[in-house]
């Protein structure tokens, strides 16, 4: 592969800082790319670093839940009658005249 302008000035403009980071008198452009490979950090988002608050929060265990029993058990209730008052409903609509 042949280098590039970009990559060739990108590895000139590197070189000394390279050589005076690793106390090398002499790298080569593979060395070279593979110690520039990894000082860049890179992002998983295209705009760059993660915004704040990005990670979410562990989910909630039973004991710390700020619903309450009762209040858990009226919707289960309400739950179960609207559906057996659909029921009676459909009983009614097709049964026959």
């Amino acid at each position: 592969m042949l280098p590039t302008a970009a990559t060739t000035g990108l590895m000139a403009s590197a070189r000394p800082l390279v050589r005076a980071a690793a106390g090398i008198r002499s790298i080569t452009p593979a060395q070279q790319v593979l110690l520039l490979s990894a000082a860049r950090r890179g992002y998983a988002t295209p705009s760059g670093a993660p915004p704040k608050n990005f990670r979410l929060q562990p989910p909630k265990t039973w004991d710390q839940e700020t619903e309450s029993t009762m209040s858990k058990v009226g919707k289960y209730f309400l739950m179960t009658e609207m559906l057996r008052g659909m029921y009676v409903l459909l009983e009614q609509f097709f049964r026959p005249p």
